[in-house]
């Protein structure tokens, strides 16, 4: 996931490089982690609202029959033969080939379980532990992209006993929210870590920059 966030990182390397601030000496907790929380009662988690799953894993987008045109739509999918759609994951670029089953909504209801993390997943997939290992683009009907969870920001520079420092860049992040429209969910990150090799986040030397902090994310 690191590399589909490079136009990110790049970014946070110019804003980083202006200065950092103050520095915290003793470690913080890091905000990456990624065990999976019960979702929001905002959430729009009926399952007859979800008329669409892509597995990206699979490459298969599984559809409601009566649904088809509109999670097409959703997805911005381009057609690259008879068979085949491609589409491209407006937080991420990340593009994915797939092919599509529609079903019947009478059958489509029974395709599908419910999680502790309050997602839904087709009932042949373990549900995951961490939402990074969520293979399904969800599109929903009866939602909006209107549940805003978090602002952009940067932490505060934390120096470590080694003398290296990291910080975490946080990403403006948004949810699908119920409304009155269409909505496409998958899993984003929400903060990117930088780390460096010398103390107070010295942006001479970053040793390494990675996405983290996943959730269930729509593009606003």
């Amino acid at each position: 996931m690191n590399r589909v966030f490079g136009s990110i990182a790049v970014m946070g390397v110019l804003a980083l490089g202006a200065g950092c601030g103050g520095t915290e000496l003793e470690e913080a907790q890091s905000p990456d982690m990624e065990a999976v929380t019960q979702a929001a009662t905002e959430e729009p988690r009926k399952l007859d609202d979800l008329i669409g799953a892509l597995d990206r894993d699979q490459g298969v987008l599984h559809v409601r029959d009566d649904s088809q045109d509109v999670v097409l739509r959703e997805l911005q999918a381009q057609r690259v033969d008879e068979t085949t759609y491609l589409t491209k994951d407006a937080l991420t670029g990340e593009a994915t080939k797939f092919v599509l089953q529609a079903y019947p909504l009478v059958k489509w209801l029974s395709l599908f379980k419910l999680c502790p993390n309050g997602q839904y997943v087709f009932s042949w997939l373990q549900c995951p532990t961490l939402i990074v290992n969520d293979p399904l683009t969800r599109v929903w009907m009866n939602s909006t992209c209107n549940w805003k969870i978090q602002s952009a920001g940067l932490s505060s520079c934390v120096n470590t006993s080694s003398g290296a420092s990291y910080r975490f860049q946080y990403l403006e992040a948004w949810k699908c929210g119920v409304g009155t429209g269409f909505c496409v969910e998958r899993r984003g990150a929400t903060a990117v870590r930088y780390d460096y090799a010398l103390a107070s986040c010295d942006p001479s030397i970053i040793t390494n920059v990675q996405s983290t902090n996943y959730n269930f994310l729509c593009k606003k």
